[in-house]
């Protein structure tokens, strides 16, 4: 009965909740999202221009920023051509300028991962609108980029933190992950996006694994990614050695860490790296004959398989795959199995749909051919076995289970690699330099592992320890074993290095070899490693990146460490140690995430998403929810003070916030105020909070008249009554801003604010005695004053920051050689000084020396180089731009250039702006210069 009830009410329900959810504005924002990611196909047929306007600049007049952000990741993770290399790498500029200029001076680093992974959430749920329309709702609340919510997030987000002190990843010793791949191997990501994912987890240092260099540009993009996101990228080129089945691979890690420094490597060392390069794209061709066999064996026995019941040439059965499928799928021709499976799953899930509705169509007509007798219950029962099975086999595809039933097992095809043995490739490479790395030594068991490392004692540099693919299919036991094995050649004794391969029926080597690997290790440790091999096909295999507990932040250590996985405590502290002891006790997470493919949907399934309580309230209507709040704060005021003084105690709290937002905001011209400055939310907040606080004072107040031992009247008695009001105040409100995650600054100002309000109380208590106010309300009166003007001065001095951040970054580009650069700067300036919240008193400081009573609220902006002096005078550019802005010149050049490279509607927009502000700009700094 009661899955009675919940079928035929559930669907009423959920509708009645997304109902109450999110706004209109949400709604649009949704809408416009998908629109822009249905028209994002390719590079040739899109409109994206590779001239950055500054993201506080006249950009703000033609696009949403979080707009901006989707297009662009889109972009990173869908142009997957190797010729759209640019284009991701432009996309991922523009991504990663817009997320830094979030509003907020304390968390860009931190805001800006957040944002980025809550638009790339937006982007992957097209299909799931309430989901996607969460991340909307989500991306403006981080947006503002206050601490408590950033936080918040990166909890939800199972994300470290890192530490906002102005160096890039690389200088932070975070996160690293020593093996992934890319697409232009065997990933499933670009490599932008791959890069971009590691800055979204917090990652300093990484080494992408190729299999083939067939021209050196083919790390271009991995390179200025990593640039570009601060994060330190380098090269490692993946081969095997050996016979099929028993082949053994090595990474070989390239001493470069640009892109420049990688061609001069391979150009200087050309002659020597020949053996290595012409193996390599024997390897290549080798592997591209293996593919060619598994594809046509695929054809002929799988594929005939899979086809049964349907007729060879029709449009429900499957194609044979041809190569050339597979070569538009992967670069650079380093074919792998899982690109076989990939190509496979899409084409099989277009089909296998297509068979389900099929299906579905017949198993309707038949049942109600059934109903009318025409046919029988056996026919029946088979087509509707025949459908709910195609539908379940639609709805479990993955790739991975494709790989396992068709690309895997020991008759799969192999190749023996052009490197017969370590002998034949690894002295070469060691002579030109860089670090030889054995991958995956467990795959052919520990015996075989400790016989590599013996041998090739004098080129192997580093082991993987601990490789997440590999590792997650094997006994931990192994891996305890092969960690105890380094420790000992590392730092052991002979006797118990070799009394441990004894018990374990490993075979000695001679004894020289023996002696010379063990003094080798003892001299230069072998460097035990932790990589994830991550490709992004299997996403029940943890990702990418590992990080040590002491990179965590103690307050955000507690939740990180029950959401990730730790590696075990032997191969995490010799790992720290570098193959050597490591005295301190460390832990070591992954970074990765351990995931599922979702579903394939038919799309006529009826998706009723439970929404807990929490999730409910979270992203219910905004106008909705205010009321909610403001409702249930006056409740408590009203059956305390009355509905007079009430409406009182809230118009205070109401107006304070008003006011405080439209000054902030646009100054004391109200004609130029407006209520989309108004943080509407915040103001119901503050009512709801302050409605609980009558009570609470009232009690204090009463309290301290019971207790008061002499007359109630006099100076002393009321001085002595508002102190204790305003403490209990200071201490409510403390309280609650404790509980709303305020930061620590904001919540000690608060209280100062409250002890502040006790002097003007007092002095003024005979005035509102006389008009018969209560104590409280006179308290609560002061108390706003005070926090009107330390709120209103912070968000002042907020607005100009971040106004000047963004000058001061426009500011150099008018100086560059660059024509397009130069003209771009010169728009945003002048948008900025016409168009944007404290664009002309943020210029008017710079350009003056921060000079003036407003100078000194606002104080000087902190350097991102904590080299720099703080006082360094900022450059004089107030001649040039008097030059620059010409009126006579400057129009001629900016309007052919806007012109030459927007849309009708961006020329409309920009030319106005031209028409309307240059002169006038340019007269305005004439002005400047003369005073």
């Amino acid at each position: 009965m009661k899955q009675f009830y919940v079928k035929i009410f559930r669907p009423y329900i959920c509708n009645i909740i997304n109902i109450l959810s999110f706004n209109n504005r949400i709604r649009d924002l949704a809408d416009i999202l998908n629109r822009k990611v249905e028209n994002i196909e390719d590079a040739s047929d899109s409109q994206f221009s590779y001239l950055i306007s500054h993201p506080g600049g006249f950009l703000r007049a033609f696009h949403k920023r979080r707009m901006n952000m989707a297009e662009s990741y889109v972009r990173i993770a869908q142009q997957l051509d190797r010729s759209n290399y640019k284009e991701r790498l432009h996309a991922l500029k523009v991504m990663m300028v817009l997320s830094l200029h979030a509003k907020t001076v304390s968390m860009p680093l931190n805001t800006a991962r957040v944002q980025i992974e809550i638009m790339k959430e937006a982007v992957k749920n097209l299909h799931n609108p309430r989901r996607q329309m969460e991340m909307i709702a989500d991306f403006s609340v981080a947006s503002y980029g206050r601490e408590a919510a950033i936080r918040r997030f990166l909890r939800e987000l199972k994300r470290v933190e890192v530490p906002e002190n102005g160096k890039p990843f690389k200088e932070l010793d975070l996160g690293w992950d020593s093996h992934v791949h890319d697409n232009l191997s065997e990933g499933r990501k670009t490599p932008s996006q791959l890069i971009l994912d590691a800055f979204i987890k917090g990652i300093s240092r990484l080494t992408l694994a190729y299999y083939d260099i067939p021209d050196r540009d083919i790390v271009f993009e991995a390179m200025k990614a990593g640039k570009i996101l601060g994060i330190e990228v380098s090269i490692g080129i993946e081969f095997s050695v050996g016979l099929r089945s028993r082949r053994k691979h090595y990474l070989y890690v390239v001493p470069a860490l640009t892109y420049q420094a990688f061609t001069d490597y391979f150009n200087d060392n050309c002659r020597a790296l020949t053996p290595f390069v012409d193996g390599l794209e024997e390897n290549r061709k080798r592997r591209r004959r293996v593919i060619t066999e598994i594809l046509e064996n695929f054809n002929k026995t799988h594929r005939i398989e899979l086809n049964r019941g349907y007729p060879e040439n029709g449009i429900l059965a499957l194609k044979p795959l041809r190569f050339e499928y597979l070569e538009k799928i992967v670069p650079n021709g380093q074919y792998s199995r899982n690109h076989l499976s990939e190509l496979l799953y899409e084409q099989l899930k277009g089909l296998l749909k297509k068979r389900v509705l099929a299906l579905k169509v017949q198993h309707e007509i038949f049942r109600q051919l059934f109903q009318k007798g025409e046919v029988t219950g056996w026919e029946i029962e088979r087509i509707e076995e025949s459908y709910l099975k195609t539908r379940e086999k639609y709805h479990n595809l993955t790739p991975a289970h494709l790989k396992s039933d068709f690309f895997s097992g020991k008759n799969i095809t192999d190749y023996d690699s052009a490197f017969p043995s370590e002998d034949h490739i690894l002295p070469d490479l060691k002579a030109v330099g860089g670090q030889i790395v054995f991958s995956r030594p467990l795959e052919h068991g520990l015996n075989e592992a400790v016989s590599s490392v013996f041998y090739s004692y004098s080129d192997i540099d580093m082991i993987e320890l601990m490789n997440m693919r590999d590792s997650m299919v094997r006994d931990p036991s192994e891996i305890t074993r092969l960690c105890r094995f380094i420790d000992l050649l590392n730092n052991g004794t002979r006797e118990e290095l070799k009394l441990f391969l004894k018990d374990w029926e490993i075979k000695i080597p001679d004894q020289d070899i023996f002696t010379s690997a063990f003094e080798t290790y003892h001299d230069k440790a072998l460097i035990p490693l932790a990589v994830s091999a991550s490709t992004g096909w299997k996403p029940q295999i943890p990702g990418m990146g590992f990080i040590k507990d002491s990179s965590i932040p103690k307050k955000s250590l507690k939740y990180f460490s029950k959401t990730h996985y730790q590696l075990p405590q032997s191969v995490s502290s010799l790992i720290a140690g570098k193959g050597r002891p490591f005295e301190k006790p460390v832990k070591i997470y992954s970074l990765g995430k351990r995931g599922h493919f979702k579903p394939n949907l038919v799309g006529d399934e009826q998706c009723f998403e439970s929404v807990s309580p929490m999730r409910l309230w979270r992203y219910l209507n905004p106008v909705v929810k205010n009321i909610i709040r403001i409702t249930l704060g006056i409740i408590p005021a009203y059956l305390w003070i009355g509905a007079e003084y009430a409406v009182i105690w809230f118009g205070i709290t109401f107006f304070r916030n008003l006011f405080v937002d439209l000054i902030a905001f646009s100054g004391a011209k109200p004609g130029v105020w407006s209520l989309k400055n108004v943080d509407f939310d915040n103001i119901a907040q503050s009512l709801f909070w302050t409605g609980f606080s009558v009570p609470v004072l009232g009690s204090v107040k009463n309290g301290f008249d019971m207790a008061w031992p002499f007359a109630a009247t006099g100076l002393f008695f009321e001085w002595s009554k508002f102190l204790f009001i305003c403490i209990a105040n200071g201490i409510y409100i403390s309280t609650h801003n404790k509980i709303r995650q305020f930061d620590n600054r904001v919540i000690r100002a608060n209280f100062f604010r409250s002890i502040l309000a006790w002097p003007f109380s007092a002095v003024f208590a005979p005035a509102g005695n006389l008009l018969m106010i209560p104590s409280i309300v006179q308290a609560k009166f002061w108390s706003d004053v005070i926090a009107a003007i330390i709120e209103g001065t912070n968000k002042f001095h907020q607005k100009i920051i971040l106004r000047k951040r963004d000058i001061l970054e426009i500011l150099p580009l008018l100086e560059s050689e660059t024509r397009e650069v130069r003209l771009t700067a010169m728009l945003d300036i002048l948008y900025i000084w016409a168009k944007r919240q404290r664009g002309y008193t943020s210029l008017l400081h710079i350009l003056k020396g921060n000079k003036g009573f407003l100078g000194k609220i606002t104080g000087k902006i902190k350097q991102k180089n904590k080299d720099e002096k703080k006082d360094d005078p900022v450059p004089e550019y107030l001649p040039l731009m008097i030059k620059l802005f010409k009126p006579q010149d400057a129009q001629f050049e900016l309007s052919r250039f806007i012109l030459e490279n927007y849309t009708s509607r961006e020329e409309i927009v920009l030319t106005e702006l031209l028409n309307t502000y240059l002169v006038s700009f340019h007269q305005w700094m004439e002005k400047l210069i003369d005073n």
